[in-house]
């Protein structure tokens, strides 16, 4: 079991990102779980540290028998400014998030911008929850359904939240 939540600086985030996967790794889970944690841990740090331009980030993971919650939340710029700053336009944090989870990239090699993708289709796999918010927006993906939420008030940077039943999942095969 694991129960670890911290606020860290944005130049700490390689360090933690170690000893959490550490942590992680002692975990017994069933087969493909772990890859599947250890993924998207990664890909959101990656992403906090290439786009986020933050300087705080609070992380929040709590892994037990059955359930598992990951919280990453960084007070960046948030996907809208990141999209702008690269001349792409969308109209709003809606249409921010939707670029974000269709694989539209704000990095220069094509290839590259699946991560939030992946993240999303790994979550529906297991039949779990996936939220993100940004700007005004908020995004609510579960069973296969997304649903949308203006928030009443702007928040800064992205915050994403994952919450999963810890089951069997063929990593490698969903991931391709």
């Amino acid at each position: 079991m694991i129960n670890y939540q911290n606020k860290i600086k944005a130049q700490q985030l390689e360090q933690e990102l170690t000893i959490i996967s550490e942590k992680i790794e002692g975990l017994k889970t069933p087969k493909g779980f772990l890859e599947f944690i250890l993924y998207t841990i990664s890909e959101l740090s990656a992403n906090i540290k290439e786009h986020s331009k933050a300087k705080n980030i609070f992380i929040n993971i709590k892994i037990n028998q059955k359930i598992c919650f990951i919280k990453i939340v960084d007070q960046g710029i948030g996907f809208r400014k990141s999209y702008l700053l690269k001349n792409i336009f969308p109209k709003d944090d809606f249409a921010a998030i939707e670029f974000a989870l269709s694989g539209l990239s704000t990095k220069n090699l094509k290839e590259r911008g699946f991560d939030l993708y992946s993240i999303r289709k790994l979550t529906e796999e297991l039949g779990g929850k996936m939220t993100i918010k940004s700007g005004l927006a908020e995004t609510t993906i579960q069973e296969k359904k997304i649903s949308f939420k203006n928030l009443p008030k702007k928040i800064q940077g992205v915050n994403i939240s994952l919450e999963m039943p810890v089951k069997k999942i063929d990593f490698y095969k969903i991931i391709r």
